[in-house]
């Protein structure tokens, strides 16, 4: 019985592991107001789909695209709704400044 758990584990884990690998696009940056100071809370998906991540106390973010979309919301209480063009370059590293509504 331990075995076959260990096999479910391991085909499982090996599964999730390949169903991520090629179709990741990972997208990463921070989050400012217009004295650059960091906002945090801020909401970032990727327009059309369910993907999304909020950014941190220092402003910083993480989200992988998936390869679904080319363009990143930043919506924050008080600030104007942005939209982002993800760049197809390897520099992924972005600073968004929002604005006061």
């Amino acid at each position: 019985m331990k075995v076959l758990v260990k096999i479910a584990v391991f085909c499982f884990v090996s599964i999730s592991i390949l169903s991520c690998g090629s179709d990741t696009n990972m997208i990463k940056g921070k989050v400012v107001n217009q004295q650059d100071e960091a906002l945090d809370g801020v909401l970032i998906q990727v327009v059309g789909t369910d993907l999304y991540a909020k950014s941190k106390a220092n402003g910083q973010f993480l989200i992988n695209t998936k390869q679904r979309g080319d363009e990143l919301l930043f919506k924050k209480e008080g600030y104007q709704i942005k939209f982002v063009k993800v760049k197809a370059s390897t520099e992924n590293d972005y600073v968004i400044k929002l604005l006061p509504q």
